[in-house]
């Protein structure tokens, strides 16, 4: 297994986990109408569901990155572009 996919499986595990979590915690705090979750406690954790994947997704689209091989594209940008001479 590549370095790419076996972060990409950790992050869809970790996602999914995250996600399971929430809905968890959603569904535990809304069956009961005496217990019922407050607007501010549906509000945090709907934030901090998004805050912890947008670090997951901001993770990987930087090693995406890294993982591009500039060099072909370099060489091709300088076989395209005109000397100035």
């Amino acid at each position: 297994m590549t370095d790419n996919k076996h972060t990409e499986d950790c992050t869809i595990t970790e996602v999914t986990r995250m996600i399971k979590e929430f809905k968890n915690e959603f569904e535990a705090k809304t069956s009961d109408a005496d217990k019922f979750m407050t607007i501010t406690e549906l509000e945090n954790l709907w934030g901090n569901l998004r805050k912890n994947t947008d670090v997951l997704y901001s993770d990987m689209i930087q090693q995406l990155m890294c993982s591009i091989d500039e060099r072909d594209i370099v060489i091709k940008k300088k076989e395209s572009t005109p000397s100035k001479e």
